[in-house]
């Protein structure tokens, strides 16, 4: 093979590994302006690669961070090393429509008889992320209600303890809820959850915080709280309920509900062993009873 053929061949082999690669890929000249992209590239900016060839590389930065990455790019320049995949901090990338993409990117310079070259692998991360979010939700919120669940719940009071006092403690809890599940089935009891769900979020708003304890128990922590303010919040509830049964035909929601507000002297768990008493004794005064346990 002569000097040309292996040449061509080397040449041939360099742009197919680049039009199979999985991520988007650009080569970048000395001066910052695209010397060749990927389909991948295409795919991911929505630029036809003739409309990224001989631009500069800022054209696919968001419009408030292109200045900033100037002088990323001309101090990446200066150090002159590679930055593997993962060791630069996630950034928004422009695509042609104006939407802008969550990605990951390396750089690897490489000295060519054109001068020095970047290649940036491009990473969509859009999916990932949506992966992350979905199970940062998951380990925080109750999956039946979209509530914060009882781990979140325990991590949240000691910050609030620190920063947030006085914090008011509402604690409720669905009346007959197991005598529901007996007679008409779970799903019957899982829907009065969700309800339950409804009407404290609708009732409680920014003010306080709505969590599913397990069962059929409720909190609500509201921060920098006072015994008014969580009075207020306690009649909302009560007129949300009325409310809500009010407007469906479906079998009453009744809740049991105590209140006690945390100050430096109690503290959140003194506050929500009171606030549990009282629902007790508001749950005997109405006469409905606390359901047994399954």
């Amino acid at each position: 093979m002569s000097p040309d053929d292996e040449l061509l061949s080397d040449r041939a082999l360099a742009i197919g590994l680049l039009e199979s690669a999985a991520d988007a890929i650009v080569i970048v000249r000395a001066d910052g302006t695209i010397a060749a992209a990927n389909r991948m590239a295409e795919r991911l900016f929505g630029f036809d690669r003739s409309e990224l060839v001989g631009r500069p590389i800022e054209m696919l930065v968001p419009m408030p961070k292109r200045g900033e990455h100037v002088g990323l790019r001309s101090r990446y320049a200066t150090s002159g090393r590679a930055r593997l995949m993962g060791e630069l901090s996630p950034v928004d990338a422009l695509r042609k429509n104006g939407e802008t993409v969550p990605v990951e990117i390396s750089l690897s310079p490489v000295e060519t008889e054109i001068g020095r070259l970047t290649i940036a692998i491009v990473r969509d991360v859009r999916r990932r992320r949506e992966l992350e979010e979905r199970l940062r939700f998951a380990s925080t919120h109750d999956a039946m209600t979209g509530l914060f669940n009882r781990a979140h719940f325990d991590q949240i009071r000691p910050g609030l303890e620190r920063e947030s006092l006085p914090v008011g403690v509402i604690l409720a809890d669905i009346d007959g809820l197991k005598a529901v599940n007996d007679r008409a089935g779970h799903d019957h009891g899982d829907q009065l959850i969700r309800r339950c769900a409804i009407v404290l979020r609708a009732a409680c708003g920014d003010a306080g915080i709505v969590a599913r304890l397990g069962g059929d128990e409720f909190a609500v922590l509201m921060p920098r709280a006072t015994a008014a303010s969580v009075d207020a919040t306690l009649a909302r509830i009560r007129e949300e309920l009325a409310h809500h049964n009010d407007l469906t035909r479906e079998v009453a929601l009744s809740i049991s509900l105590g209140t006690a507000l945390a100050d430096r002297s109690t503290g959140i768990s003194h506050a929500m062993r009171l606030a549990d008493r009282r629902m007790y004794e508001d749950k005997r005064r109405r006469g409905s009873g606390r359901p047994v346990r399954g």
